[in-house]
Order: C-alpha cells, then structure tokens, then sequence
C-alpha cells in the first residue's frame, strides 16, 4: 500500500497536479487526502450513497480517506470516534470536520479540512461534492479528527 501511496504521489508531482512546495510543512498524507477529495469535485450528492454514482457526506470521507489507505466506519456518528479529536485552532489540512443541525444534537455530517478556512463535502443542500467556508457551518461545527 505505502508503494502505491508513493508511486500515485510522484505521478501527481511528474503531471504537475501536485507541487513539491505544497508538501512543505503538511503532512504528505493530508496533503494527499486533500487532492484525493478535490479530484471529486462536483459528483452527485446521493443520500446513503458510497460511489461511484453517489455519495453521502460520510460515504465521501471514507471513500477518499480508503484510497488513502485508511479504513474508516461507514456512518458520520461512528467516523467521528476514530483518530485524534482536534478543536477548531488545531485544525489542520486532511483533518476531518464533525458538524450537527439545528434539528439534532448528534452528529449527522462530516468533511474533510482543506485549510485556509474551507472544507470539502458531499452536500445536501448543493446536491454535489462542494469546496465550502468553514465559517458558514462553524456554528454547527463540534469537533475534528486526525487520522492521517
């Protein structure tokens, strides 16, 4: 797998769809489960979906963090006991991002942190897999996890 990670890394460095610059002080992992997430830009929001013709919020994060070679749980609620739990001034890029509603207190969605104040998610609302300000849902924003 470790093999894989790194031949799929230089593929990416050699096509020039990742820049060495971007590895420098982040993780090579994160940064690879980032580019995994925005390479699924724009797929079909599908309620209980897992790909490849749709995905649900959690359905989405454990497809990419899986191609990353992480296993994670199916359901947000269960995503949201694995790794390292990080607040919101310890949020790093690949980290991922556990939210609520305003109808329940329990989690019920998930992201994945892209930095510079913006997260990537299957989206209800937008139908697709969307880039989003983290600002807009930090109200509902409980807590983070670190598994890479």
């Amino acid at each position: 797998m470790i093999r894989t990670n790194i031949y799929l890394i230089l593929v990416l460095l050699y096509t020039g769809l990742l820049e060495a610059r971007n590895f420098k002080n982040v993780d090579c992992t994160s940064q690879y489960i980032a580019n995994i997430a925005k390479s699924m830009l724009g797929k079909r929001y599908k309620w209980g979906g897992d790909g490849p013709y749709g995905y649900d919020c959690s359905g989405f994060t454990k497809e990419v963090f899986e191609e990353g070679g992480i296993e994670l749980p199916r359901l947000s609620k269960e995503q949201a006991k694995v790794g390292r739990k990080v607040y919101k001034n310890q949020l790093r890029k690949g980290d991922l991002l556990f939210f609520t509603s305003k109808n329940h207190n329990t989690i019920n969605h998930v992201g994945i942190y892209l930095g510079n104040g913006k997260f990537i998610h299957a989206s209800r609302f937008h139908h697709r897999i969307v880039i989003s300000p983290f600002k807009e849902y930090k109200k509902y924003f409980k807590w983070g996890r670190r598994v890479t």
